[in-house]
């Protein structure tokens, strides 16, 4: 019996008898420099339990400022699994990655008082924050503020990102979508001179009174920075993840998030 080959599977034989080309620049620069390759989701995973070297702080502060971490309250098992029970309350939090047994969990409370924050207080607060003058509009404190002020006692912190297997296994800093966005448009800047995302004005896509984004940047090219990958899959459905993954996203045309209006950033987009 005659076997058709599938259009995938003919594009896959294509791109493979006739490659991209490599750009001999790039090349230089993701070779060593804490370039890593992630090729598959078991890759992915070990990625990110990996303890690495941490990274400098993302945001703008003029004082210094609390970073919550797991490893530094012996009460840290507690505090997570009511922090996982209320996200799991509020449909929030708790993003499972496909394929895996990973989960990435906020891990946020007030280092004065206690004060439990779940994923959903999170995207409220970073969506409304505390006005702060040293941000000339709102605009910059969405990209650049990562604090969370404690509404109960006034207290500013910055709250962490757990990777658990079943047992947490690593920590890094936590992100709103927005300063995911902001970390990601810099890091490209600063090592491939490029602007991505909302930097590039061809990336936008409107539909009606929605505006969503082209992804058109690459997982294994973030591998620097294990803070913005953690962030950026958080808040990825499963199909894009599964695309970051094996590098398709670029060509599959993926909009960043699966699609997001920035509704709850209105000033954002401005």
């Amino acid at each position: 019996m005659k076997e058709i080959l599938s259009q995938e599977e003919i594009d896959q034989l294509l791109v493979a008898i006739n490659p991209e080309p490599i750009d001999p620049d790039r090349l230089a620069i993701t070779t060593g420099n804490g370039f890593v390759n992630i090729e598959n989701l078991d890759d992915l995973s070990q990625y990110l339990m990996d303890r690495k070297t941490p990274e400098k702080t993302y945001g703008l502060f003029n004082h210094d400022i609390t970073t919550i971490s797991f490893y530094d309250n012996k009460n840290g098992e507690k505090i997570l699994a009511d922090i996982e029970q209320k996200n799991k309350e509020q449909g929030m939090g708790n993003r499972k990655i496909p394929g895996t047994k990973i989960k990435l969990i906020n891990y946020s409370y007030c280092p004065k008082c206690n004060a439990v924050y779940s994923m959903q207080d999170l995207t409220d607060y970073y969506a409304h924050p505390k006005p702060d003058p040293q941000f000339k509009n709102l605009a910059e404190q969405y990209r650049q503020d990562t604090r969370i002020c404690c509404h109960e006692c006034g207290a500013y912190f910055l709250p962490t990102l757990i990777i658990s297997d079943g047992t947490p296994k690593n920590e890094i800093q936590h992100l709103c979508r927005v300063q995911t966005i902001q970390g990601i448009e810099g890091f490209y800047k600063e090592v491939f001179k490029e602007n991505v995302l909302t930097r590039n004005k061809k990336n936008f896509i409107e539909y009606g009174n929605t505006r969503n984004i082209w992804n058109d940047i690459l997982l294994e090219e973030l591998t620097p920075k294990p803070t913005l990958i953690g962030n950026l899959i958080q808040y990825s459905p499963a199909n894009c993840i599964i695309n970051l993954v094996d590098g398709t996203n670029v060509k599959k045309g993926d909009l960043l998030y699966g699609g997001w209006s920035g509704s709850d950033y209105e000033d954002y987009w401005k």
